[in-house]
């Protein structure tokens, strides 16, 4: 399974965070630390920003901290906001949809597998990711 680069940034930008729990982290700072492209950092801060995961502040010394806490960022969450969990509604064949009258031999498979890949990520949160 492949989650869009957008939702593989947001991911490593929250894990990232989430390991520097009280530190202030610029869109500069976290640029050469990720090595993700400044412009489209910059786009997902803001995404980020809004959907409450982070809180930006201003001025010289400002940047982002996390917005709730880590035992609280559950990766269902994030990958909804990015890219919405529809993309789990898709055909596990690359069918658009059943080409058939009746559904394709891995339709049943398909829907007990989503249901507990969907389970597993509603209940794993960044906490769990954390070094100890």
């Amino acid at each position: 399974m492949n989650f869009s680069k957008t939702t593989s940034y947001a991911i490593s930008v929250l894990y990232y965070m989430a390991e520097h729990e009280n530190k202030i982290c610029s869109a500069n700072f976290l640029h050469e630390e990720l090595d993700i492209p400044h412009q489209y950092l910059r786009q997902l801060l803001t995404s980020l920003s809004k959907s409450g995961f982070i809180i930006g502040t201003r001025g010289r010394e400002g940047g982002f901290i996390l917005g709730k806490k880590v035992d609280e960022i559950y990766l269902a969450e994030i990958i909804d906001s990015i890219e919405g969990l529809e993309m789990f509604n898709t055909c596990i064949m690359g069918f658009k949809e059943c080409p058939f009258d009746n559904e394709c031999a891995m339709h049943e498979t398909w829907i007990e597998t989503r249901d507990k890949i969907i389970s597993i990520l509603k209940n794993t949160s960044l906490a769990e990711f954390k070094r100890k």
